[in-house]
């Protein structure tokens, strides 16, 4: 009776599991794991802390700004495959300057770092970019 009842628990277990798999292989949900968190993480510890967060913007910035004047214009901003630097144009006009990139970027880390531990977990980014893109 006890082989029985211990054979059903683990059967379940299995169907329980492999349903969970399924789901998890049809939403896309088995690996989070995404190309930009990982350029964030300069230190491969799974977690982005706001310095890194920094240097990343400065590098992404450096890396739009072609024509190295210290502005992102329509141009450069089309180039940016993430899409974060959208939002940055606080003053409407057109182009986002260093300042207003840092500004941005630090929004992005308070708004993903829901646990306020200082540090954003991969999870974290994964489900703030969910919630806007809403997948």
């Amino acid at each position: 009776m006890i082989s029985f009842i211990k054979f059903g628990i683990i059967s379940s277990c299995i169907v329980f599991f492999s349903v969970v798999y399924g789901f998890a292989q049809q939403t896309g949900m088995q690996d989070i794991s995404n190309p930009e968190f990982s350029k964030m993480d300069k230190n491969q510890n799974g977690l982005i802390s706001s310095s890194e967060m920094q240097i990343y913007q400065a590098e992404k910035f450096n890396e739009l700004d072609k024509d190295k004047n210290g502005d992102l214009n329509r141009e450069e901003l089309a180039a940016d495959s993430t899409k974060m630097y959208q939002p940055a144009d606080k003053d409407m006009d057109g182009k986002v300057t260093q300042q207003e990139s840092s500004s941005q970027f630090k929004e992005y880390f308070r708004q993903m770092d829901k646990d306020n531990d200082g540090q954003v977990s991969e999870a974290e980014y994964t489900d703030y970019w969910k919630l806007i893109h809403r997948f």
